[in-house]
């Protein structure tokens, strides 16, 4: 059974009306019972009779003759129970759509094209662009927690290695410049987490989407929060992992490009590109942009 994430109702209706030539909303179906009770008319004649005297005394013959009988008089009816299952199709509406489009979906990227269906089973990372901005964001708590943190470690992996390998005599002469290599390296710490700041604001403005899936292999799925079917203010913290997404592709930004266009627009949309795949954590040299239909649990 699929435990549905994401469902892009609009693609799937789409889908379908092709199919059908318009858009089937509910499917129905009809069932007939018919109870009846017959009913019979019966009745029973006995007869007795004796006879006193010999064959020859015709005119002395006493006969009786008793009748009993009953009558039963029922009549038929006939009843007709009619049952009527009527059936919204919702998430049934997947499969169906699904039945149409899978001779035409592919795994494999070497195929991919721009408008192929792509069925895609793996890991991907769950991004929440919104969620990380605001962990990070100069303002917030968490961002201070971190700083502090790895602050602490290494002054206390400091003090182990000066205890360990220097004496009083060296730490009297070297003391200035040990705490300089101490400072430079909580330096060199903050600014590593004041970067992945700018990467993620970088992000916000290039890609106009709050949450996406991002694999290694060149994926990249981004989502709309009106398709979700659990709280998209939920999903970086609590989705992972191996998942189904059925799609197709929209763009293919390779990183081996060239801009053959003067136009200033095509310009501008090159660097947008190039500046995305250099952000992105892909191993892979093209970048695969998926408009999702379904994403799943499940199979």
């Amino acid at each position: 059974m699929k435990q549905f994430i994401y469902l892009d109702t609009d693609i799937v209706n789409s889908i379908i009306a092709q199919k059908e030539k318009g858009l089937v909303l509910e499917t129905e179906s009809e069932h007939e019972d018919t109870a009846g009770k017959g009913n019979t008319k019966t009745g029973n004649i006995s007869l007795d009779g004796s006879v006193s005297g010999g064959i020859w005394k015709f005119v002395q013959a006493q006969a009786e003759l008793n009748g009993t009988g009953g009558l039963e008089l029922n009549s038929h009816s006939q009843t007709v129970l009619k049952e009527i299952a009527t059936k919204i199709l919702h998430d049934a509406a997947f499969d169906i759509a699904y039945e149409q489009i899978k001779a035409e979906c592919d795994t494999d990227p070497a195929n991919a094209d721009l408008g192929s269906f792509v069925e895609l089973t793996q890991s991907f990372d769950f991004v929440d662009l919104e969620y990380i901005e605001n962990l990070f964001s100069d303002k917030n708590s968490f961002l201070n927690f971190m700083k502090k943190t790895e602050k602490e470690k290494i002054e206390v992996q400091a003090a182990k290695e000066i205890s360990e390998n220097f004496n009083r005599e060296q730490l009297r002469k070297n003391g200035n410049e040990l705490k300089n290599r101490v400072k430079g390296l909580i330096e060199e710490n903050n600014r590593k987490y004041e970067n992945i700041s700018d990467v993620v604001k970088a992000m916000r403005q290039i890609v106009p989407y709050k949450r996406m899936l991002v694999s290694s292999d060149g994926y990249l799925i981004p989502l709309e929060d009106k398709y979700f079917r659990d709280n998209p203010q939920t999903m970086g913290f609590k989705h992972g992992g191996y998942v189904t997404c059925v799609g197709y592709i929209t763009n293919v930004i390779r990183e081996t490009s060239t801009l053959n266009s003067e136009n200033i627009f095509a310009q501008l949309q090159f660097m947008v590109n190039q500046a995305l795949i250099s952000i992105l954590p892909t191993k892979e040299m093209d970048l695969f942009v998926v408009h999702p239909i379904a994403i799943f649990y499940g199979a």
